[in-house]
């Protein structure tokens, strides 16, 4: 593996990498490091002002533990919950979002503003379908898959810096929160699975 100059280092701790011109187009190159350093700022930075954590982000970090804790089998009322939880996550982006300016919001980004706005109405909007998709009680297996709280939480505490304006949206943050899905899932689930086993 190749180390990267110190110039770049600073780049890839703020979450971009070297930029590389091919024609008339840009090409931004960001190590897998660099969206991992991302990933990380995204996790640490609500717990920088710890009051903008309880409201917000420990009914999202109390969901999923207790949803891998006791979550052996989805049914319709888990779909019930997790809905809920994507509601109560979207409902509170839409109160950070509202009570700042326009342009206060991301220091004037007009199109992170209103990137913010779409993904608190999505968050909201998935709330209430999987809510009354638990109630109505027809899909079972969209149900299983909007009833787990794995990759609902992961997203919904990763994007919540974001959201509430803590680190401005950003093309890298975004990509390492998509790139690092995945391994979060597995990781998640077998700390629910140990955490499980140890209970016993």
């Amino acid at each position: 593996m190749t180390s990267l100059p110190p110039s770049c280092k600073a780049e890839v701790a703020r979450g971009f990498g070297r930029v590389l011109e091919s024609g008339d187009k840009e090409v931004r190159f960001v190590p897998l490091e660099g969206h991992l350093v991302g990933l990380l700022n995204l996790l640490a930075a609500p717990f920088r002002d710890f009051g903008a954590v309880w409201l917000g982000l420990v009914p999202l970090y109390v969901s999923l533990v207790l949803g891998e804790l006791y979550r052996s089998k989805i049914s319709f009322g888990h779909a019930v919950g997790n809905g809920f939880i994507m509601l109560w996550a979207g409902v509170n982006w839409a109160m950070h979002l509202s009570n700042l300016g326009f342009f206060a919001y991301l220091g004037g980004a007009k199109d992170h503003t209103a990137i913010a706005w779409v993904v608190a109405v999505c968050a909201v909007g998935l709330g209430i379908f999987t809510i009354v998709l638990g109630l109505r009680k027809k899909d079972r297996t969209l149900c299983q898959v909007l009833g787990h709280t794995r990759f609902s939480g992961y997203f919904l505490i990763t994007l919540y810096p974001m959201q509430v304006g803590l680190v401005t949206w950003n093309w890298p943050s975004l990509e390492a929160i998509l790139i690092f899905a995945l391994p979060a899932w597995f990781f998640i689930y077998l700390v629910g699975r140990l955490l499980r086993v140890f209970m016993k």
